[in-house]
């Protein structure tokens, strides 16, 4: 049975947490407002293991009680960081297989096709995301 204070933000996400069962409630509260100013809330509680279960399956607390947060949608950037990873790879290999067959003094023509068709999807994609 461990003492706890649980440093939160404003959307109720634990930030830190302080435990020690050697000295007092305030002053654990004390300590835990001296190294966290600007954080939103102090939630203390004398058997905080469960809390911090709580926590750590990644829930939120508000208005007193856990909540699961909402999932976050990814925004145009990220969206678009991900079209460009996925399609970077496919150019990837693309680069080495003409690599390849320029040592090897053959034809490049379908590869070239190959990589126009790819940057024209990419693009697509890339114009879709709202």
């Amino acid at each position: 049975m461990n003492q706890y204070i649980f440093v939160l933000n404003e959307q109720g996400e634990r930030i830190t947490s302080f435990v020690d069962n050697m000295i007092s409630k305030d002053e654990l509260l004390d300590h835990a407002k001296k190294e966290w100013p600007d954080a939103a809330d102090y939630i203390y509680s004398a058997d905080g293991d469960s809390m911090l279960d709580e926590f750590m399956k990644g829930k939120l607390y508000v208005n007193g009680e856990f909540v699961t947060p909402q999932p976050k949608e990814p925004t145009k950037a990220e969206q678009i960081g991900e079209i460009k990873t996925y399609y970077d790879k496919r150019f990837d290999a693309l680069d080495k297989a003409v690599l390849r067959r320029r040592l090897a003094n053959a034809d490049i023509s379908d590869l070239q096709a190959q990589y126009k068709t790819l940057q024209a999807e990419m693009v697509a994609k890339i114009k879709a995301v709202k």
